[in-house]
């Protein structure tokens, strides 16, 4: 009796959709949460420049606007609300008056073209004491971090062969208002050879963007939440009645406690501690009036602080409060077969895993990452690579 092989009709697609499932199932899916302003999208670019080809001078050309865009809305931020903190600054050069003027006059929105004279006008009304007595007081109303960092650089970025540097894109604020991906490789280990596949997924951090968040838990290994340390003494931009650490604190209890991300590591990077540290020892900003508990809060025996250094003290209260959090226990509630009759389950506390970092410092950035690589693996794999 003869044999038939009847041949199995490929349905078109249906190779790369195979394809496309195997390297979803063999990727290393890491999620990064945080509120607005955190530092994920910095995160985002610095894994760009450690584990692919960084910038390419298209790429750097096409920041030029954006960073444009910032020295306008810094610059402006800074001198429209001169009168309306309390007590209120003034200029202090007659000089600067028109410049001020000038810049306020042109509204919030960037102007048309970037001419010579708006440049001079800012940096004019950048170097009035007035307006950088202003600037020291930040926290009392809403400015981008970059802010500085660009007023300072005024006269290169004004040039016409400006080309922003990797510094200068790292500080570059876009409101990411779309759910991103990244995809690098590392190497698994120097002995055993071979790489691991990350996909690195950002999110916006506003409160209006987090809706969208679920579409892209499942499959996560690994949640990256990020935490602007410096933000203990500023309100957020979409509620000015609510301090922005806390709000940072408040949404870590909600991922932790989360039933989407339950089997998922945890890693927290309390972000911006070049800012904090200068915010604690220059500015002498007190942490006690934003957290009362501060004030009684003492590092444990086994903690590095020598009981003066109020900038180490304060990362290590930070440091206490996500430890707090996450060592909380999640109750979860299992409706039963029987009406009526449900199942209480107390999970126990998840590892977290805290560091403290500077996304704008790539040597930060690197030697942190190679921890979290290692963590990511070991949790997923058993294995310490």
């Amino acid at each position: 009796m003869a044999l038939c092989c009847r041949r199995r009709e490929v349905i078109p697609g249906e190779d790369e959709a195979r394809k496309y499932t195997e390297v979803f199932v063999d990727t290393k899916k890491i999620l990064l949460l945080g509120t607005g302003e955190s530092g994920k999208t910095t995160i985002i670019k610095q894994m760009r420049i450690l584990h692919i080809n960084g910038f390419s001078d298209e790429d750097r050309r096409m920041h030029i606007p954006n960073i444009k865009q910032n020295i306008h809305e810094s610059i402006y931020d800074i001198l429209h609300n001169m009168d309306k903190i309390d007590p209120p600054t003034q200029v202090k050069l007659e000089e600067s008056k028109n410049s001020v003027k000038y810049i306020l006059n042109l509204g919030p929105k960037q102007p048309e073209e970037y001419t010579e004279e708006y440049f001079d006008h800012v940096k004019i009304a950048w170097a009035d004491e007035g307006v950088k007595e202003t600037f020291q007081r930040s926290n009392e109303f809403q400015l981008i971090d970059s802010a500085e960092h660009f007023l300072n650089k005024i006269d290169e970025i004004r040039q016409p062969d400006y080309i922003p540097d990797s510094q200068d894109i790292l500080f570059c604020r876009v409101e990411t208002k779309s759910i991103s991906r990244i995809e690098f490789e590392v190497p698994l280990s120097k002995l055993e050879g071979g790489k691991a596949h990350f996909w690195m997924y950002d999110v916006g951090g506003q409160r209006g963007h987090r809706k969208r968040w679920i579409q892209v838990f499942d499959g996560i290994q690994a949640i990256l939440f990020l935490i602007s340390a410096s933000d203990f003494d500023q309100n957020l931009r979409e509620d000015p009645t609510k301090n922005r650490l806390q709000e940072a604190f408040d949404l870590l209890n909600d991922i932790h406690k989360s039933k989407f991300v339950r089997e998922a590591g945890l890693i927290v990077f309390l972000n911006k501690q070049d800012l904090l540290k200068k915010k604690i020892l220059e500015q002498h900003r007190k942490m006690e009036l934003y957290f009362p508990e501060y004030a009684n809060y003492v590092p444990g025996k086994k903690e590095e602080w020598d009981g003066k250094d109020e900038y180490v003290k304060a990362k290590l209260f930070m440091r206490h409060k996500v430890l707090s959090i996450t060592s909380a226990p999640v109750k979860i509630e299992n409706v039963g077969f029987v009406p009526g009759y449900n199942i209480n389950e107390e999970l126990p506390p998840r590892e977290v895993h805290v560091h403290f970092t500077v996304a704008t410092d790539t040597n930060n950035i690197r030697k942190v990452f190679e921890s979290v690589r290692q963590i990511i693996l070991k949790n997923i794999t058993g294995t310490l690579f």
